[in-house]
């Protein structure tokens, strides 16, 4: 069903200037490039400390411990402080574990390596809370929604290209070199958030006590609408962060895979994200939000089921592992670009309904790869084990969710 083309005046707001994509995309993938690029490296993490794969793969997973429990302490400085400083404090939280990380190869300590994975998680996880959050501050609910879906082209583009990079710096330079590219990548995020504009309309001066924090994220924790959508758009974020973390252990240690070549097949499930985006994005003009959530649920539906029958079925093989993806990632931001508008937009709190869906959306990845490390029987079949048992879990959710939705 077409919509009616909106005037600029109910696009956005006109009293702040407008944040460019390009800083909205840089921001939302904070985060996910610094899960995304030390993937590569995770082979060379195990010879290089003489751990095994399992112990290797917390690094990804302490990463998104502190990635998800992060995201629930910018909401209170965004709301005292401005958007502006909230970003400030992560990005500068972030550059000091990404120091610490490249520090624990000449230090020869995994330990330190752990601890600072975490640390550069907790500043990381600013970019994509805050991120939503001035989305929120800026646009009106049907334009966010369309500036929502080509913010996550960041989702895919990026974190690919980064996974690619990742692997070519871990081929030239050693793994370390994947920190101190994050060391610059931050201080360019910092410059970027110079320019951008403050997007709050005043000062919470209360919003930092404990008690009204507390108060707050339990008033919002009980928003039925809130919570289950949330957790959906968590279930479709596990699919691609189990995929990152044992993907790499198929294909490069499994298949003898380079990590070079690895990083360039990643570019197949990536380029699927990138269209869906740019699907989600068009769709938004002309189809309401249920209909597109739908077809997304479906295309994931259908790249789960193919991935399933190729690995159980016994072709598992290097294209195999990538080609389904390219469906379930092309279908995940159709639904994740119009769940978060309904997750945040039907709050009140908008910092507050950023952090909590962010926290949750985060959270699924960590749930995602602990189901893996149960399954781990067999990575080839452990992946579309989960992947069958996330998918069967966002069907039931979307049962009870959608009646709450009114458009």
């Amino acid at each position: 069903m077409s919509e009616p083309v909106l005037p600029e005046s109910h696009k956005y707001r006109l009293d702040v200037k407008r944040p460019t994509l390009f800083t909205l995309i840089l921001l939302i993938s904070y985060g996910s490039i610094g899960a995304a690029l030390f993937t590569p490296a995770i082979p060379a993490v195990m010879d290089r400390f003489h751990v095994g794969a399992g112990l290797a793969q917390l690094t990804a997973m302490i990463f998104l411990v502190g990635y998800s429990l992060g995201q629930l302490i910018y909401s209170p400085l965004a709301k005292r402080f401005g958007r502006k400083p909230a970003l400030y404090v992560g990005i500068a939280v972030s550059l000091v574990g990404s120091i610490l990380c490249a520090l624990s190869s000449p230090l020869n300590s995994f330990t330190l390596l752990i601890i600072a994975r975490f640390v550069a998680a907790l500043g990381s996880s600013a970019g994509l809370s805050l991120t939503f959050t001035i989305i929120s501050d800026h646009y009106y609910e049907k334009h966010a929604r369309k500036v929502t879906a080509y913010t996550m082209l960041a989702f895919a583009v990026i974190p690919g290209v980064a996974i690619a990079l990742g692997g070519f710096l871990v081929d030239l330079f050693g793994w370390e070199s994947c920190f101190y590219f994050l060391t610059l990548y931050g201080l360019f995020a910092f410059y970027l958030v110079f320019g951008l504009a403050e997007t709050s309309s005043g000062k919470e001066f209360e919003a930092t006590k404990w008690k009204v924090i507390l108060s707050a994220y339990k008033r919002d924790f009980k928003n039925s609408l809130l919570i289950l959508y949330s957790l959906m758009i968590g279930a479709t974020t596990s699919f691609v962060y189990v995929f990152a973390a044992t993907a790499p252990i198929i294909v490069i240690r499994n298949m003898e895979v380079s990590p070079a070549q690895f990083g360039l097949l990643n570019l197949i499930p990536a380029s699927g994200y990138f269209l869906g985006n740019f699907v989600a994005a068009r769709l938004a003009t002309h189809f309401k939000m249920k209909t597109v959530l739908k077809l997304g649920i479906a295309l994931i539906g259908l790249g789960v089921l193919f991935l399933a029958i190729l690995l159980f079925g016994g072709w598992g093989n290097a294209l195999s592992i990538f080609f389904p993806p390219f469906v379930i990632y092309f279908g995940i931001p159709l639904f994740y670009s119009n769940a978060a508008v309904i997750a945040t937009f039907r709050v009140p709190d908008k910092p507050n309904a950023s952090s909590i869906m962010s926290f949750i959306n985060i959270g699924g990845a960590v749930i995602g790869l602990i189901l893996i490390e149960l399954f781990y029987f067999n990575p080839i079949y452990a992946m579309p084990a989960v992947f069958l048992v996330v998918y069967t879990v966002i069907l039931f959710i979307f049962r009870q969710a959608q009646p709450l939705v009114e458009e």
